[in-house]
């Protein structure tokens, strides 16, 4: 090799050498002065709203005001992109100064959220403060509207997920409006105060009346219409003692005002509709309800606001919340002696599910999520959902749940909580690895099944032995508690093996065995007897068939859930009205008396 090509290329690799070593040493100010673009931290900043806002009724709806919002950069990195987001509809305004400069929106109002960038970077632990301007009209009804709300939208800045946040709102309204918030009224201010709220919100509604008492340091207020009264006392006596209860189980209830508003006409049950602001429905039509319905929905809105709003969401679809919601709920009814007819039902929705064939996986994707034709929410969401945390909680045990349920609260508030740390917490606590459990409850649509093959009892001496054989009947494997009860009175429990598709367990006792339950506490949803394949196979295709223009596929379809004996009464009625669609008039009278008739003999077995 020549002399000057072998200099060259020494001359080469010296150059990369330095340039790899200064790449090492330099300090990562130097090298990355400002994150380009817009990104989120992990945990934003906990900002501060300062809002003066102004409704007004006229020919228009209007809702005018300014606010002022200060945030901090909490993070490593300088910040210089932000996004904003608010109403996506009505003719808007929205003028933003940020630090005593005027920003400039990119896009159109009502394309939220928006981002925008600042003149100069926020460095670390520098603060930003935003001045906005903002109003929105919408056209108003004939009639000045008798409620409005409930609002939970101002401009805010937007990370695409909840953040717990600080408001100071003062609201000019007009006076013949009762005023509900999620903040409590400081006189001396004029102003509406939540601090550490994922969302504030605010009702306006006429004609209503008011219920105030205190749960402690928790101010409780009930809106009603005066011929309402009667459900609004039992409401507020509820939401009372729930709280007192609350706190004593777990220590603490994290805001310091509830807000109960009525909803829609009918009883069907209610929502969190912002912090410390839930909506029950059918307050007007109590009587339809027995006192459990009124007395268990209060407590399950109130248990969301440890669940979504003290401890926020961080996966999609929500189960994770909703079944721990639930769980708080459960605890108050089964302490306060209360029926857990409520959970039972919300069990039985998923397993009607299992039965129709649907397919139950959680964990699916938003494109996923978006194909689905089935009541997701209802079926999965929360019926699973909270048969998955109660089935947890069946196998560890109340104490050591008990231990991750206040665990989860101390640690992830105002933070938000998903599948992978909920697991973390839960593997930490009970030292095991809990992947069996989670990937078959959460990642595939299997289902529990278990059932009684056979038990006997013989005498040796003055011990007698039962021997229980337990059949895995499902595609769902996990410890399933076994309670034997004696002719003397007492009891004795142990749970199944997982691994074994069939189990003897064996119990000594001092008197004969009188009674054997699978599941004594009623925490599972156990699909018992499992559907047939012929059953699933014909909910599938009943379920496929259009309402119109079936045709012959119906009366093939008939033809197979005749010959297979279906037992699904809803299913028969379909099957009847698409095939009365096909202009097969007689056949379609049968689906409809074989449904009748399989309603009436579950009805007699009630």
């Amino acid at each position: 090799m020549k002399p000057t090509k072998l200099l060259a290329q020494h001359a080469s690799a010296l150059i990369v050498l330095v340039l790899t070593v200064f790449a090492s040493t330099a300090r990562p100010d130097e090298t990355h002065t400002a994150s380009p673009g817009y990104w989120i931290p992990r945990e934003p900043s906990r900002a501060h709203y300062k809002i003066d806002c102004t409704i007004k009724l006229a020919e228009d709806f209007l809702l005018q005001g300014k606010e002022v919002i200060h945030f901090v950069n909490t993070t490593s990195k300088p910040m210089q992109t932000f996004a904003i987001t608010w109403f996506k509809f009505g003719n808007q305004t929205l003028k933003i100064t940020a630090n005593g400069k005027s920003v400039t929106l990119q896009t159109p109002l009502k394309s939220f959220p928006q981002d925008f960038t600042l003149a100069e970077p926020i460095g670390p632990g520098k603060s930003l403060t935003l001045e906005v301007e903002f109003g929105i009209s919408i056209p108003a009804p004939p009639e000045e509207p008798n409620d409005i709300g409930p609002v939970t939208d101002w401009p805010r800045l937007w990370w695409g997920f909840p953040s717990q946040d600080d408001y100071e709102v003062k609201l000019n309204v007009p006076d013949t409006y009762t005023v509900a918030t999620s903040g409590r009224f400081d006189h001396q201010t004029g102003c509406y105060h939540a601090e550490g709220v994922p969302s504030f919100g605010f009702f306006l509604g006429k004609g209503y009346e008011v219920l105030e008492d205190q749960a402690q340091h928790v101010v409780v207020r009930c809106l009603y219409k005066p011929e309402d009264k009667k459900c609004a006392e039992l409401l507020q006596e509820t939401a009372i003692d729930v709280i007192n209860f609350y706190r004593e189980w777990l220590g603490f209830y994290p805001y310091r005002i509830l807000t109960i508003l009525p909803g829609m006409d009918r009883p069907a049950g209610g929502y969190p509709a912002a912090t410390n602001i839930v909506v029950i429905h059918g307050m007007g039509r109590m009587e339809e309800k027995p006192e459990l319905h009124w007395r268990w929905i209060t407590a399950h809105e109130i248990g969301h606001q440890y669940w979504s709003r003290y401890v926020m969401e961080k996966d999609k679809p929500g189960w994770l919340w909703i079944g721990l919601g639930i769980y708080a709920d459960r605890e108050y009814c089964r302490v306060r002696g209360l029926s857990n007819q409520k959970h039972r039902e919300l069990m039985a929705r998923y397993v009607k599910g299992v039965r129709d064939g649907l397919d139950t996986t959680v964990n699916r994707s938003q494109e996923e999520r978006s194909k689905i034709k089935f009541d997701f929410n209802n079926i999965v969401i929360h019926g699973k959902g909270f048969s998955i945390i109660s089935a947890l909680d069946c196998i560890l045990g109340e104490a050591l749940f008990g231990r991750i349920y206040r665990r989860c609260l101390k640690e992830f508030a105002g933070r938000r909580l998903g599948l992978h740390e909920f697991r973390a917490v839960c593997e930490q606590e009970s030292r095991q690895d809990l992947g069996w459990f989670f990937d078959q409850w959460v990642n595939s649509n299997k289902y529990l099944s278990y059932e009684i093959a056979s038990k006997k009892c013989e005498q040796k001496g003055n011990t007698y032995i039962s021997e229980i054989e337990i059949q895995c009947l499902g595609s769902l494997k996990m410890p399933v508690p076994v309670a034997a009860h004696f002719e003397d009175g007492t009891m004795q429990r142990t749970f199944t093996n997982r691994l074994r598709d069939v189990d003897t367990i064996q119990f000594e006792s001092r008197s004969p065995l009188k009674d054997v339950q699978l599941d004594p506490d009623q925490a599972l949803p156990l699909v018992v007897p499992p559907p047939s394949p012929h059953e699933q196979e014909l909910t599938k295709a009943i379920q496929n068939l259009p309402w119109f223009g079936a045709g012959k596929k119906a009366l093939e379809v008939f033809e197979k859930a005749r010959e297979n004996k279906m037992s699904n009464p809803g299913r028969w009625f379909k099957l009847g009205l698409t095939l009365y669609d096909g202009k097969y008039y007689i056949a379609s009278l049968m689906p409809s008396l074989e449904g009748i008739q399989i309603a009436r003999l579950k009805w007699a077995k009630k």
